[in-house]
């Protein structure tokens, strides 16, 4: 995701950067870091949110002294005990003011959480080698893949336009709720903004990926057409696969392969006489890791097979016995090397 962008309240919705705050995940610390050192031109909103949080997080409950129960319900009795002898006087200007402060206070407190539940957007990230599941107001169901982000509208008004902006891959679900035979309305389209791309969908479930400069969709089943830069796009048939190559500013379809497209939902990657480059871009997009060939003619050799993705240690055995390569991982960057077996 381009962060480059954001302001204080996008990055306080940001799910990694409160996993960055809170210490939890040492690849997203390391991402937080190498941004920090780019010097963006947004880092101070970048900073005040960290600090917003931290103090957030940090904030400790303060617990009452012993007894202190006991002794403000004395004074709650004496108080009542007394009310009677207390004459009543008229409401001074002062507390007139004071009550329509609270008043104001209570109502501006309403709107803001109005806002900021109907109008605001909600940013979803799945670190690096993990998946996470999101289900919008609509009941459609998308799946992030590792190193992937979903932003989208926390309300979707009656009648208006579906769309999500996607940073990486994600496998989509998305609830038909076209019933007649009518000209379509807005409220039954569903837009995916992603890349340079944008993906009009009816009801569907597909995969979109967008990485290196390559943004491709395999369609599963349903329909949805393809278009970049506001011009005319190709309408997709269940099993084609769409490639837009950036900078070329290319838009090509072509018959998909449906057992490799989102086979990383099982946990796997199908080989179909794969380039091993291909599956190193893998490894590095989305489960981090940074690879070293020693022999870089590795990176165009192809091959046939399934990796399992759920272990990484099963993983890399099973790749090292393909290749016959040595793979060594130093853990303290998660660089991989790459070098011919013994």
């Amino acid at each position: 995701m381009d962060y480059h962008h954001f302001d204080k309240n996008d990055f306080l919705e940001d799910a990694s950067l409160l996993a960055y705050v809170k210490g939890e995940d040492a690849v997203v610390i390391r991402f937080w870091e190498d941004w920090i050192q780019q010097q963006p031109p947004n880092i101070r909103e970048f900073r005040k949110a960290v600090f917003l949080l931290r103090h957030l997080l940090s904030a400790e409950r303060v617990n009452a002294r012993p007894g202190t129960e006991q002794e403000v319900w004395d004074r709650i009795s004496q108080s009542i005990d007394t009310a009677n002898a207390t004459p009543v006087r008229r409401l001074g200007l002062r507390r007139w003011v004071a009550a329509a402060a609270v008043c104001l206070l209570l109502i501006g407190a309403g709107a803001g959480y109005f806002f900021y539940r109907y109008t605001g957007t909600q940013t979803v990230y799945a670190a690096y080698g993990t998946k996470k599941q999101v289900v919008l107001e609509d009941a459609s169901v998308v799946t992030l893949n590792g190193n992937s982000s979903l932003r989208y509208a926390r309300h979707w008004r009656k009648n208006s336009l579906r769309e999500v902006w996607l940073d990486g891959e994600a496998y989509f679900e998305v609830q038909h709720l076209k019933k007649d035979h009518l000209p379509l309305k807005a409220g039954e389209r569903f837009l995916v903004h992603i890349g340079q791309l944008d993906i009009e969908v009816l009801g569907t479930t597909f995969n979109v990926k967008d990485r290196r400069g390559v943004t491709t969709v395999f369609l599963k089943n349903g329909a949805v057409k393809v278009g970049a830069n506001k011009a005319e796009g190709l309408v997709m048939k269940p099993g084609e696969e769409t490639e837009y190559h950036q900078q070329e500013r290319l838009l090509i379809k072509h018959p998909g392969d449906a057992d490799a497209a989102a086979a990383w939902m099982d946990n796997k990657m199908v080989l179909h006489n794969t380039a091993v480059k291909d599956i190193i871009h893998v490894l590095e997009d989305t489960y981090g890791y940074k690879v070293v060939l020693t022999d870089t003619a590795i990176a165009n050799r192809k091959i046939n097979g399934v990796l399992p993705l759920k272990n990484t240690e099963t993983l890399l055995y099973i790749l090292s016995n393909m290749l016959d390569v040595e793979i060594d991982v130093n853990k303290t960057d998660s660089t991989l090397l790459f070098r011919p077996g013994k």
